[in-house]
């Protein structure tokens, strides 16, 4: 069994703190370890080291080494284009034995529990090998997230395995309430479970260019890879191929999960900072503060402050999701 940690992201939703030197998956944001460092011990839980790989962007390899130096360098695939998650699954993919099974996982997602983490993922396995069909996580949603795709699942397959209906973009309030009260709505986490063999066969059918341009590439081949990946679309597995395929299953979680989508998440996962000692909030509320510095709030409530050596932020929470666009218009200014 194979492990493929994709770690391409560039963390524009987390600016102050990250930038293009530094993105999401590079950050201390819940400990003393990094969110790839936490992903990397989760899956060696269970996992020799020599069949877990990282695939992240060429500026990215000096940062992955640094943080999982025991990892070996021909297990970091480099990506010369970032091309969003399809080409790299079918990269990750690649690097498994025939009929192998796959473990995808994002770099950058919060899970406390490594033993609650396995029991989820090792019924993902299984049920890979036994239906040959693609796998993914879904995660019982706990509130009417917005911010979430969601999973519609349909026949109870085996404990915890459904077959998939279908998969729904980010809804708005009221069909995020409906998707809660029908019960049979998971939030998709992106992590996924198959055999090799089953997704080459699926991806073939469904994204054909993808396949062609880089069924025989090798993945560890760099050069090779600047060849060819710009004439490879840009595109996610969910459009490539996991919202086409009639052969795909969902695992209902039992774990505590966050994909850690912007400074709101991190309030919520480590609690509010108006009680620091660092931070003082007069006629205030709800104010999450991540600094260095002394800060003083008046008057101001539900607002994100976050301040480092990139700059300082200062934001109402419900529009926390438009940090994206200040860490685009610092790109233009050559600043991210």
């Amino acid at each position: 069994m194979k492990a493929i940690i994709l770690a391409g992201g560039s963390g524009e939703r987390f600016w102050p703190l990250s930038s293009s030197e530094k993105p999401k998956q590079f950050l201390k944001l819940f400990s003393d370890k990094s969110l790839i460092r936490e992903t990397f011990e989760r899956l060696t839980y269970k996992m020799n080291i020599n069949d877990i790989y990282v695939i992240t962007s060429e500026n990215y390899f000096d940062l992955t080494l640094k943080e999982l130096p025991e990892l070996p360098k021909d297990n970091i695939i480099l990506e010369p284009i970032p091309k969003n998650t399809a080409p790299a699954c079918m990269l990750g993919t690649k690097l498994a034995e025939n009929n192998e099974t796959l473990i995808i996982l994002p770099a950058d997602h919060y899970i406390p529990s490594k033993k609650d983490f396995w029991e989820t993922l090792d019924i993902a396995i299984v049920g890979a090998e036994k239906y040959e069909g693609l796998f993914t996580i879904g995660i019982n949603p706990t509130r009417p997230e917005t911010g979430f795709g969601y999973i519609e699942a349909g026949e109870n397959i085996e404990s915890n395995i459904y077959k998939v209906v279908s998969f729904h973009e980010k809804p708005n309030l009221e069909t995020a309430k409906s998707f809660l009260e029908k019960g049979n709505f998971f939030w998709n986490s992106g992590m996924f479970v198959w055999k090799k063999n089953t997704f080459l066969k699926e991806i073939n059918l469904y994204a054909p260019e993808i396949y062609k341009e880089l069924i025989n590439v090798d993945p560890k081949d760099f050069s090779h890879l600047k060849k060819v990946m710009p004439k490879v679309e840009k595109i996610s597995i969910d459009y490539a191929l996991m919202e086409k395929s009639k052969n795909v299953f969902v695992v209902k979680s039992n774990f505590i999960w966050s994909d850690v989508g912007n400074w709101v998440s991190i309030r919520e996962l480590t609690g509010y900072s108006d009680k620091d000692l660092n931070v003082e909030v007069i006629d205030g509320e709800n104010v999450f503060v991540k600094s260095d510095k002394f800060v003083g709030v008046i008057g101001l409530s539900n607002i994100i402050v976050v301040e480092s050596e990139n700059g300082i932020l200062i934001a109402a929470e419900e529009k926390a999701q438009k940090v994206r666009e200040i860490s685009q218009k610092l790109k233009k200014l050559g600043k991210f």
